[in-house]
């Protein structure tokens, strides 16, 4: 079985009480090497890391600002196919207007749907689209919008993140950072919003054109009838003519810059249904020969090892008992059967024997009434000597009390309680205080009694003179 590099995590696959545990996955096998400087692939089954790579250092991460963007898109606005956005003619410049920076040829002025707006971002990585969202959503000052992206990914759980840009075009020294592990937290936020999957799932999507823009048909060559215009995903994993196609990548986006080099973040579902979020970030910029970014390589590479060597298997299920306590007070059972608090499942590598170690925390009786789904105990499973989780033991059933055998049972604690002990402690100790004193007092009594009659025979022998000799 292959080496944890830490200790497993095991989340619950349904709404319920968390489980305590860390993780930083396995280690890659020796034949298997990748370019990336970070790497972070969760399962979202689970909630086990199955691969890190320096997954918390803190660098450029390009595009993938994006998804910020995109997330409190999403969150902010309720419809999002007719709000409209205007892509305010002030924010064309710098880097915006760079014939190489990545757009969806929106023109200044011109107004977009925040749907398609959110279809810029995630498939040509429209930087234009990006900064019109952050200055809608910000009521004009970007500034004011770096802040939302700042707070919501606290709020996430990022800790070695800082937004200064929109879009990414901003590096590291210039204020825009992140880490694997942090565009992984965004990612799956991003991943709960059915839109999101829908429109970073699309490789190719027709861009309506409006009234007051003049597209560069150069640029978009493909326009058809309806007056529509074509952008087409960044993420070559999804394209089935690519060398680099996947079939189990979903999405979600590339991110690249110089600075930065290319970066990717993916979701991918294997043929059993099990879903996967991947990071990786700072491949080299330039392709190998096959034109391919290493990016997807790296993402490949990883993902065919990980769907190849592991699964996800059931662990605990909240309708099969694991064990049981002795009932007190009952005369329906002298046993109470305990479930697990909710399903667990964890991820192990195909060639484990499944080896895992419960180990309970539960009292040797507990008293009626008990109520199903009463919390009795706990549960703490183990893999080779590590902990891998602790989950709530929860009764099974419904027990109700015996008067009669409460009261037996009230009644023998009562005389065996310490209440009892001491009131019985004291009462010998004040007994065996008062047979001391009343013997005291009787020896003291009789003493007295001896003096007196001295006293008294000393008293009449003084009343008879002694006789005189004849």
């Amino acid at each position: 079985m292959k080496k944890f590099c830490c200790m497993v995590l095991l989340v619950l696959c349904v709404v319920g009480l968390p489980v305590s545990a860390a993780a930083q996955g396995y280690d890659l096998p020796a034949e298997i090497s990748v370019t990336a400087a970070e790497a972070y692939f969760i399962n979202l089954d689970t909630g086990l890391v199955v691969y890190e790579k320096d997954a918390d250092t803190p660098r450029s991460i390009a595009s993938l600002t994006k998804l910020m963007t995109s997330l409190l898109l999403m969150e902010n606005v309720q419809d999002l196919e007719n709000t409209m956005i205007t892509a305010e003619r002030n924010l064309y410049v710098g880097s915006i207007i760079d014939p190489s920076s990545s757009n969806a040829d929106i023109r200044p002025g011109e107004s977009v749907s925040a749907l398609n707006m959110l279809y810029a971002m995630m498939l040509p990585s429209a930087n234009e689209a990006a900064e019109a969202v952050g200055y809608y959503l910000s009521g004009g000052n970007l500034q004011n919008f770096y802040a939302m992206m700042n707070q919501r990914a606290k709020e996430l759980g990022c800790t070695n993140t800082n937004f200064a840009s929109t879009n990414g075009l901003v590096d590291q020294e210039g204020g825009n950072w992140s880490t694997a592990h942090d565009v992984a937290l965004i990612a799956q936020e991003c991943w709960k919003h059915e839109i999101f999957r829908t429109v970073c799932g699309t490789q190719l999507y027709w861009m309506p054109m409006t009234d007051n823009s003049a597209h560069n048909y150069a640029q978009f060559p493909k326009q058809n009838p309806n007056a529509a215009y074509y952008i087409q995903s960044t993420n070559r994993m999804m394209s089935p003519n690519s060398g680099v196609y996947r079939s189990y990548i979903r999405g979600i986006k590339t991110g690249s810059t110089f600075s930065a080099g290319r970066n990717f973040a993916s979701a991918a579902v294997n043929e059993r249904g099990e879903t996967f979020i991947g990071v990786v970030l700072g491949c080299p910029y330039d392709p190998p020969e096959d034109g391919y970014a290493y990016s997807f390589h790296d993402t490949a590479a990883i993902y065919d090892w990980i769907f190849s060597s592991f699964s996800v298997r059931p662990t605990l299920d909240t309708t099969t008992p694991i064990t049981e306590v002795r009932v007190e007070w009952s005369s329906e059972s002298d046993r109470l059967q305990l479930v697990p608090a909710s399903d667990l499942k964890t991820i192990l590598p195909n060639d484990s024997d499944d080896a895992l170690t419960t180990t309970f925390d539960v009292p040797e009786q507990v008293y009626a009434p008990v109520k199903a789904g009463d919390r009795i105990g706990s549960v703490t499973l183990t893999l080779e000597g590590r902990e891998i989780g602790t989950v709530d033991l929860l009764a099974a059933r419904d027990i109700e009390r015996n008067t009669f055998l409460f009261l037996v049972g009230k009644t023998g604690e009562f005389l065996t309680g310490t209440y009892v002990k001491v009131v019985i402690v004291l009462t010998v100790v004040f007994f065996v205080g008062y047979v001391l004193i009343a013997v005291r007092m009787e020896r003291a009594r009789k003493a007295q009694l001896r003096r007196q009659k001295r006293r008294a025979k000393d008293e009449r022998f003084d009343d008879f003179p002694p006789q005189q000799q004849k």
